[in-house]
């Protein structure tokens, strides 16, 4: 036989189990041969969860007065709580689709935000958090597709009004979506409103705008890029010119962050220049001071009745490279962090009064992963996302320090600001992959290409159980480990001491206020032996057995209890102990 199969049945509907067994179409066999028709069976399971990161938010989704951490990793989003101690991981919740968009937005009434989601397939919804289950509800749901018109080259851009009114998005080319927003936070019928930008690169909403307004970076047909704004009419579903317009910005513009309230405006970032764009409220445009140049321009004619005075434009110089995230550091929008696609991190700061923005400025601090998102945590503490390497948690020093043996230092004299805290292992995108047998057990393991450009690696996956190293004592000679919990083992959840033995002594290590480990004192215990076993016991207690006998311990203050030695001169040999006994082996063949 030599079936030829073909193609594989259209996949399973939505919630479907990820590892049910997909059925191939009855295969086809030579004619002639006079056999039966075969049936191929497919099983499809997932080995490894998604690591690339593709978005992160900061805000209050689970509790209204602590801090979330949100990362969507491909078809998965990952939910974690700012502790002092870190990140807390708190749910893992599958979508059914790849993450396209994620937003957060807190519709009035509300005491914790709600979390948009949109797909690649262009389907969207709207989870929240119910404290009294503790689960991930879905509010609203829906479809973003239509009919007709042709999908954007970029793909899907979706965003969520300040104010809470709509949310608007842009799948096709000429159309801009809107799904409207009652007071109550409820969605009501989307509708289309046409664009006359057809080649659109980037869409926002704006900050401090009575009505919901978008600022629209795009290119024309002879691929010079433009900004303009529109406002949304709900009520007659159209767009009108908005407050202000640019023509004719840098060439390798991709990018506009929208500032917020009270200095409003927008940030359009370009490969060899940072603009920030405002409508100048009529009371002069300042020639700013600072890094930043300056300029003040009058507004295009043939606007509406809010294009009075002229543009306020600052504008900074960079090197020619390509932002590929931003995230902001202040609720007032003075500073932004910008990684570039080289791996820097930089610091854009806004120069102002509160009113108006007189300049920029815009420091490197140092080199991270290549990142696909930043999220600025607190205290300092940045969350790196990347799709091109590994994720990073990183901290921001005040003062420049020695810069690592592998880092690019973000001053002359070897220095950065960056210091990375902890590193998330991502093996995508993998671009070649292959199965072999290393160790020659019979096991197969795969061996990936990783990431791109400088956070290219070669991975090993195998199947087992992984170690992450969190600290290390370097203690030659040991002869035997074990971990105590102070108290009683029934009511500490966590361990707390570490007894290690060496040929002829034992020492007791503890975890002390500065979450350091430090040799400590039990007094009932024997140091001048070597320790067969050590074991929490029911009521409090530690048992330790060495050469000379079983010591009983208070496990509160290391304090003896009671001592147990061998009859007739003997020595322990072996110990072993649980929770109620202690059984030990004499050198003289005798069993206690």
């Amino acid at each position: 036989l030599n079936p030829t199969l073909r193609p594989l049945e259209a996949p399973s509907p939505a919630g479907a189990s990820p590892e049910e067994s997909t059925r191939a179409p009855r295969s086809s066999a030579r004619p002639g041969r006079g056999i039966g028709a075969a049936m191929a069976y497919n099983y499809v399971v997932t080995a490894q969860k998604p690591t690339s990161v593709t978005h992160s938010l900061v805000g209050n989704f689970t509790h209204d007065n602590e801090l979330n951490l949100i990362v969507a990793k491909c078809t998965r989003i990952e939910i974690h709580m700012l502790t002092p101690d870190g990140l807390q991981p708190m749910h893992d919740v599958p979508v059914y689709g790849r993450i396209a968009v994620m937003k957060l937005y807190r519709p009035a009434g509300e005491k914790r935000q709600l979390l948009y989601v949109a797909t690649e397939r262009l389907m969207f919804c709207v989870l929240a958090y119910d404290q009294t289950t503790g689960a991930i509800t879905t509010r609203a749901m829906g479809d973003l597709s239509n009919t007709i018109g042709r999908p954007c080259e970029h793909g899907l851009i979706g965003e969520v009004d300040p104010e809470c009114r709509l949310i608007g998005s842009q799948a096709y080319d000429g159309l801009f979506k809107v799904v409207p927003m009652d007071r109550a936070g409820q969605l009501r019928e989307a509708f289309d409103v046409r664009l006359e930008e057809l080649n659109v690169v980037d869409v926002k909403f704006m900050h401090g705008c009575s009505v919901p307004t978008i600022c629209v970076l795009y290119e024309d047909t002879k691929e010079a890029r433009h900004v303009k704004t529109y406002e949304v009419d709900v009520k007659e579903k159209t767009l009108r010119e908005g407050p202000w317009s640019q023509g004719d910005v840098e060439g390798g513009s991709s990018l506009i962050i929208p500032v917020p309230a009270p200095l409003g405006g927008a940030i359009v970032v370009g490969e060899s220049v940072i603009v920030y764009m405002n409508r100048d409220g009529g009371n002069g445009a300042g020639v700013g001071d600072g890094d930043g140049g300056s300029h003040h321009q009058p507004a295009p004619a043939g606007g509406n009745h809010q294009q009075t005075g002229g543009m306020i434009v600052k504008a900074i110089a960079t090197k020619s490279v390509n932002v590929m995230a931003h995230g902001a550091v202040d609720a007032d929008g003075s500073r932004y962090l910008l990684s570039d696609s080289t791996g820097m991190l930089h610091l854009l700061v806004l120069v102002h009064d509160r009113r108006r923005v007189h300049a920029l400025k815009l420091e490197s601090l140092g080199q991270t992963s290549i990142a696909s998102t930043v999220s600025y945590l607190d205290n300092g503490v940045v969350y790196v996302g990347s799709a091109y390497g590994d994720s990073q948690l990183v901290r921001l020093h005040a003062q420049p320090v020695r810069c690592a043996t592998d880092q690019v230092p973000a001053t002359p004299d070897g220095l950065t600001y960056v210091e990375c805290l902890e590193s998330f292992t991502n093996l995508g995108p993998i671009v070649d992959f292959a199965v072999v047998d290393l160790d020659r057990h019979g096991q197969g393991q795969v061996v990936t290409c990783s990431g791109v450009n400088k956070d290219g690696s070669l991975r090993v996956v195998r199947n087992g159980v992984g170690i992450h190293e969190r600290a290390a004592v370097e203690l030659p000679g040991v002869k035997g480990c074990w971990s105590l919990r102070k108290g009683d083992a029934s009511t500490h959840q966590s361990d707390t001491h570490l007894v290690v033995s060496f040929a002829g002594e034992t020492r007791v290590l503890a975890i002390d206020d500065d979450d350091e480990l430090a040799e400590t004192e039990f007094r009932g215990f024997s140091a001048n032996e070597q320790t067969l076993c050590v074991c929490n016991v029911d009521g409090g207690y530690v048992v330790q057995c060495v050469a000379s006998g079983v010591r009983l311990v208070n496990a509160a203050d290391g304090e003896p209890r009671a001592t147990w030695s061998p009859p007739g001169g003997a020595t322990v040999s072996v110990a072993s102990a649980n929770r109620t006994q202690a059984l030990v082996a004499t050198t003289g063949g005798s069993l206690y």
